[in-house]
């Protein structure tokens, strides 16, 4: 966590690590990734940061807080892992509540 927390600092690296829920990360074309988690944050030798992470289930009651937003992506199959180029995260936050 430690080391995740050094490459990528912010509230949501070790949120979203350590708990399973609803999360959208808010891309630079718009579009709202729905994610579980984030399963690790690696560093690529050309020095870009990506998040490995597990894509929200469609099947999930969850992800229905999406139903109403043009560009989504959830999981298209039942694999649900998945690589995001941290560049590209303009925000992240919870989509539901608590």
């Amino acid at each position: 966590m430690d080391e995740a927390k050094s490459i990528l600092p912010g509230w949501f690296s070790e949120r979203i690590m350590q708990d399973v829920w609803a999360f959208g990360l808010l891309m630079s074309d718009g579009t709202i990734i729905s994610i579980q988690a984030i399963e690790a944050i690696n560093q690529a030798s050309d020095g870009s940061i990506w998040l490995d992470v597990r894509l929200m289930d469609p099947s999930d009651g969850m992800a229905g807080w999406l139903k109403n937003v043009d560009k989504k992506l959830v999981a298209p199959t039942d694999r649900l892992k998945a690589s995001i180029n941290a560049s590209h995260v303009m925000a992240a936050f919870e989509l539901a509540n608590t």
